[in-house]
C-alpha cells in the first residue's frame, strides 16, 4: 500500500493480530532523509525497462531511474523543552508504530535534551530523538530520487532521445561522485538547434569515438588513433577543388568514391565516415592504418550523417552552467518561489553532489508528513508547521487543549502521573513485548514526572507499571530514582536561563498567556543561591516573550514543598492561589509538588481578573 493510502489511526482493540508480539530493535536508526537510501544503476547493455518504457542503448552514458512515490514520514514529536518523561514516551510510541509496521517513523524532539534525561538514555543504550525544527514538508520530500542523469560526454542525440521518449524537460549533467556540473533543457537544446552553432569554436571540439558510432548507428571498419575533430567537410566536388580545402585532423564523410578516399588520406584527415553502408576497399583500410585514421561506415545518407554529426557533440558543450540550484533541506515554500524562474531546480547537497531533482509537477503530488503528539496537547507547544501535517494522533496526560484537527484523530488522554504509564498499557493492549532497555526508559520516565511517586498526581496505575517495567529491565526502582535525581540535582555548568527553561512550558488562556518552568532538586539551597540571576532571566524573558506572568517552581524533593517565583502579576497570582502578596514574588507551599494540578488552573483566574 502506498503511504498516502495509508489508513488512518485504528483503534488500539482492533489492529490486526498480524502486528502483535513484535518487536523492532531499539537501535534502529530512524531515517531523517531518504537521500541515504538512494541507488544508482549504470547501464552497461541495453534493457528493457517494460511497461513500454524505452530500452537504455547498449554503452549509454544516461544514468536511468525511476520516480518513486513521495515517501511521507510519520513524526512521533513532544512539546517543546522536553522532559524525561515526555522524550521516553516518545521513544517508546515510535517504536509501537514500527512494531504495528508503519514505515518511515522519526521519533523527534523539539529542543535540547536535559542532562537526567541524556543520562536515561545512555544508561539503557537507547537512541535520542533526532532534534526537528518543523515538520513541513522539505525539498527531500517531493523531490524525484535518483533522476535521470547525463555525463559530460553524452552525445546529444542520446540526451533529445531521453528527453522525447521519457517525456521530461531537463536533464542534469553529472561527473564522477554525482558532482552536479549543468543541467541541459529541452528549451536550451531547441535554441541551439535552431540557431545553429558555433562553429569555430564547435572545430575545437573533439568527439568520442563510440558517441559518434552510436550516435549514427555506424560501424568500426578501422580503429584509428587520431582524435575525432567537429570539424566536418562532405566529399562532393571535384578533386581538384577538394585539394584546396582538405587538411589534416578533419573528419571527411564521402560515398564510395574511392580517389576521393585515398586523397583525403593522404592529405591527413583524422577519419573517413563512408555513408549508405557502402563497403570499404582493402587498399584504402590499409592506408587508413597506416596513417593512423579512424574508418567508419554509416547506413545514412550524406546529409542526415552530417546532422547526425553535430548530435555528436558532447552534454558539456550546450549544458547551462549557471543555474539555480536547491538544499534537499529547503522548505517546499522556497522551492516554489525558484522554481517560477526555472522549470527544474537540481537538488545538490552541501558537498555538491546531486541528489534529486525538483519540478513544478513535483508540487502538486506531495501530501504533508503524519504527525502523533505525545505529552502535550497546547497548541502553543507543538512544533512548527503542523497545519501543514497531517495531525493523526495524541498519547498525553494533560488537560485538553486547544489543538483542533480537520480530520478525526485518536486521542488517548489520561489522569495519571506520566505518558509513559499510558504507553505501557499501550503495549499491553496490543501484545507487543516491551524489550529490556526500552522497559528501563519507560520506568524512569515515570519516576520523573511522578517525582517517585511523590508528585499529587501520580496514581496507583503509576506504581503497578512501574513495578512491571522494573521486572522487565531488571533494575530496582528505588536505585534508579536516587542515581536520577542526583544527576538531575546537578546545576554546575548550567547558565540561569537554562535552569529556568530545563522544564517550562507556555499556557494561553484566552488573550493572556504565561510561561512556567519547574525544576525537582534535593537541595534547594543550592538553587537558592541562583536566585538573583534566574529572577533576572525571568524579567527578561517576561518581556521578550510577553508573558502576563512568568512562574518557576522549585520542588524540593525531599521536605515536600515548593518554593514559588513569580514575575508580572504577583499579587493577582498570589490571590489565584490563596496567599498572601509576598516580597519578590517568592512563596512557600507547602505540600505543593504538581505544575499540572495545583498550579495551572490557578492561572484562569488570573486571566479572568486580566480581563476585567
Amino acid at each position: 500500500m502506498r503511504p498516502s493510502a495509508r489508513p488512518r489511526w485504528k483503534p488500539w482493540s482492533s489492529l490486526s493480530s498480524r502486528w502483535a508480539r513484535r518487536s523492532p530493535s531499539l537501535n534502529t536508526t530512524y531515517p531523517r532523509t531518504l537521500a541515504s537510501q538512494r541507488t544508482t544503476c549504470w547501464t552497461n547493455s541495453a534493457v528493457s525497462t517494460g511497461k513500454g518504457e524505452p530500452a537504455v542503448p547498449a554503452g549509454s552514458s544516461v544514468r536511468r531511474a525511476r520516480r518513486p512515490a513521495m515517501a511521507r514520514k510519520t513524526f512521533v514529536v513532544g512539546h517543546k523543552n522536553p522532559d524525561t518523561d515526555c522524550i521516553c514516551a516518545t521513544v517508546a510510541l515510535a517504536h509501537l508504530l514500527q512494531a504495528r509496521g508503519e514505515e518511515n517513523v522519526v521519533a523527534a524532539r523539539q529542543g535540547d535534551m536535559r542532562p537526567e534525561t541524556q543520562w536515561a538514555l545512555a544508561r539503557f543504550g537507547v537512541e535520542a530523538p533526532v532534534p526537528i525544527a518543523d515538520v513541513r514538508l522539505r525539498v527531500e520530500d517531493a523531490m524525484t530520487r535518483q533522476p535521470i542523469t547525463v555525463e559530460p560526454r553524452t552525445p546529444l542525440w542520446e540526451v533529445g532521445q531521453t528527453l522525447h521518449e521519457r517525456r521530461i524537460r531537463a536533464l542534469p549533467v553529472v561527473g564522477p561522485g554525482q558532482q552536479f556540473l549543468g543541467l541541459i533543457s529541452v528549451e536550451e537544446l531547441a535554441r541551439t538547434l535552431i540557431e545553429g552553432w558555433d562553429h569555430a569554436a564547435l572545430d575545437q571540439v573533439a568527439l568520442d569515438a563510440e558517441s559518434v558510432v552510436r550516435t549514427l548507428g555506424g560501424r568500426v571498419v578501422v580503429a584509428g588513433t587520431q582524435p575525432l575533430q567537429e570539424r566536418v567537410r562532405v566529399g562532393a566536388m571535384d578533386l581538384r577543388t577538394m585539394e584546396e580545402w582538405l587538411s589534416p585532423g578533419i573528419t571527411f564523410v564521402v560515398g564510395d568514391r574511392k580517389d576521393a578516399q585515398r586523397l583525403a588520406l593522404e592529405r591527413g584527415v583524422g577519419a573517413l565516415i563512408i555513408t549508405g553502408n557502402l563497403p570499404v576497399d582493402p587498399e584504402i583500410q590499409a592506408l587508413a592504418r597506416e596513417r593512423g585514421a579512424w574508418v567508419l561506415s554509416v547506413p545514412h545518407h550524406t546529409f542526415r550523417t552530417v546532422r547526425l554529426l553535430e548530435l555528436s557533440v558532447p552534454a558539456s558543450q550546450v549544458m547551462q552552467r549557471d543555474v539555480l540550484t536547491i538544499s534537499p533541506e529547503e522548505t517546499l515554500d522556497e522551492a516554489r518561489e525558484l522554481l517560477a524562474r526555472q522549470r527544474s531546480l537540481p537538488v545538490v547537497d552541501g558537498e555538491g553532489r546531486l541528489v534529486g531533482l525538483l519540478s513544478r509537477s513535483d508540487l502538486l503530488r506531495p501530501k504533508g508528513h503524519r504527525v502523533y503528539l505525545v505529552d502535550h496537547n497546547e497548541r502553543s507547544q507543538t512544533v512548527e508547521g503542523l497545519e501543514e501535517a497531517e495531525l493523526v494522533g495524541i498519547v498525553d496526560h494533560h488537560r485538553i487543549g486547544d489543538i483542533q484537527t480537520p480530520a478525526p484523530a485518536f486521542f488517548r488522554n489520561e489522569p495519571v502521573g506520566a505518558t509513559c504509564t499510558i504507553l505501557a498499557s499501550l503495549y499491553e493492549e496490543q501484545g507487543v513485548d516491551i524489550p529490556p532497555a526500552l522497559a528501563g526508559v519507560l520506568l524512569v520516565g515515570i519516576l520523573a514526572d511522578t517525582v517517585h511517586f511523590r508528585s499529587p498526581t501520580s496514581t496507583a496505575r503509576d506504581e503497578d507499571a512501574a513495578a512491571r517495567l522494573a521486572a522487565l529491565a531488571g533494575v530496582d526502582p528505588d536505585a534508579l530514582a536516587e542515581e536520577f535525581f542526583a544527576v538531575s540535582a546537578d546545576l554546575s555548568g548550567r547558565s540561569d536561563q537554562d535552569i529556568l527553561l530545563g522544564d517550562f512550558k507556555e499556557f494561553t488562556i484566552g488573550e493572556a498567556r504565561f510561561g512556567v518552568g519547574y525544576l525537582e532538586t534535593p537541595d534547594r539551597a543550592a538553587v537558592g543561591q541562583r536566585r538573583e540571576g534566574i529572577l533576572a532571566e525571568m524579567d527578561r524573558l517576561r518581556q521578550e516573550r510577553g508573558y502576563a506572568s512568568i512562574l518557576f517552581m522549585v520542588v524540593d524533593l525531599h521536605r515536600g514543598e515548593t518554593e514559588l517565583w513569580v514575575r508580572g502579576h504577583e499579587a493577582a497570582v498570589a490571590r489565584a492561589l490563596g496567599l498572601e502578596p509576598a516580597k519578590e514574588g517568592i512563596h512557600l507551599l507547602p505540600g505543593i509538588r504538581s505544575r499540572k494540578k495545583d498550579v495551572v488552573p490557578a492561572l484562569s483566574q488570573v486571566a479572568a481578573r486580566l480581563r476585567m
